[in-house]
C-alpha cells in the first residue's frame, strides 16, 4: 500500500468514524430525553468478584459511558495517526486501524438500551454479540501483526495480512456459541468456552510482548522498548474499558487506553523519525 493509499483510508475511516460517533451520541441524548433507556435484567458481571465490593457496584449507564468512550477514543486517535504519520511509511499504522476498528465494534453494545433491543429483537442481540466477540479477537492479532510484518519485505502484502487477520476474527466471531437466555452487564449475550477465549487472547498478547522483546534485542533500541510500555498500557485500558460497568473501571479504562496510545504512537513516531 502507498503513502498517498494509507492517508485516503485514514481520511475515509475519519469520517465513517465520526459520522457513527455522532450517531451513537444523538441515539444515546434521544432516548435520555424520552426516558426509553432499557436495560438487560439479571445481567452477569464480567468481573465477577467486583460483586463483593460496594463501591464498585454494577452500573448500568457506565457501560454507557464506556461504549461513548470507545467512540470518542478512535474519533481522535484517527485524527492523530493521521496527522502524525502523514509523511511516514510505517506499516504499523494500517494494522493499527484494525485495533481502532475493534474499538469502534465496542460502540454497537449502546444500541442495546437505546433501542430496548433486550425486549424487541434477540437476533440484533445475538448480531451486536458476534460483532464483540470478533472485535475482542481483532484486538490483539492487530498489535502481533503490527509487530511480525512492519518490516520493508512485508510491505507488498499489508492488504494480504490485514485480511487474514480480519477474517480470522470474524471466523472468531461466529464460531463461538451463544447463550441467548443471558445477559452479561456489558449489555451481550453471554457466550461459551470463554476460558478458551481468554486464553487465546493471553497468548496473543504474550506473542507479542515476545515479539517486542525480540525487536529490542535485536535493534538495541529505547524506542522498541517505550513502544513496548505503550503497547501495555494500551491492551491494560482495552481491557478494562470493554469490560466496565462501573464508572471507576470506566474513568480507569478510558484513561489508561488514551495515555497508553499516545505513548505508544509517540514511541512509534520516533521510531520512524530516525530511519
Amino acid at each position: 500500500m502507498t503513502l498517498k493509499a494509507r492517508n485516503r483510508l485514514l481520511i475515509v475511516f475519519f469520517i465513517i468514524t465520526l459520522l457513527y460517533a455522532l450517531l451513537n451520541a444523538a441515539a444515546f441524548i434521544w432516548s435520555v430525553m424520552e426516558g426509553n433507556l432499557s436495560f438487560p435484567q439479571d445481567a452477569q458481571r464480567q468481573i465477577k468478584f467486583l460483586d463483593g465490593l460496594g463501591f464498585m457496584s454494577y452500573e448500568p449507564l457506565a457501560v454507557c459511558a464506556s461504549s461513548l468512550t470507545f467512540n470518542a477514543y478512535v474519533l481522535i486517535i484517527t485524527l492523530i495517526l493521521y496527522l502524525s504519520f502523514e509523511k511516514t511509511q510505517a506499516m504499523e499504522t494500517i494494522y493499527f486501524l484494525g485495533f481502532l476498528l475493534s474499538c469502534m465494534a465496542e460502540g454497537t453494545r449502546i444500541f442495546v438500551p437505546v433501542s430496548s433491543l433486550a425486549e424487541t429483537s434477540s437476533s440484533s442481540v445475538a448480531v451486536i454479540t458476534r460483532i464483540v466477540i470478533g472485535a475482542r479477537m481483532l484486538a490483539p492479532l492487530s498489535f502481533l501483526f503490527a509487530e511480525l510484518f512492519s518490516d520493508t519485505e512485508s510491505r507488498l502484502f499489508v492488504e494480504r495480512n490485514f485480511t487474514i487477520m480480519l477474517l480470522a476474527s470474524i471466523f472468531m466471531g461466529m464460531l463461538i456459541p451463544l447463550d441467548t437466555q443471558g445477559y452479561t452487564s456489558i449489555f451481550t449475550y453471554r457466550w461459551g468456552i470463554q476460558d478458551i477465549f481468554q486464553m487465546t487472547r493471553f497468548l496473543l498478547v504474550s506473542a507479542t510482548v515476545l515479539a517486542i522483546a525480540c525487536k529490542i534485542l535485536t535493534s538495541y533500541s529505547t524506542d522498541a522498548l517505550h513502544e513496548g510500555i505503550g503497547f501495555l498500557i494500551s491492551i491494560c485500558g482495552y481491557f478494562i474499558l470493554s469490560n466496565s460497568d462501573n464508572f471507576i473501571l470506566t474513568i480507569t479504562g478510558g484513561a489508561t487506553l488514551f495515555g497508553g496510545t499516545l505513548y505508544y504512537l509517540r514511541s512509534m513516531h520516533q521510531t520512524y523519525r530516525w530511519r
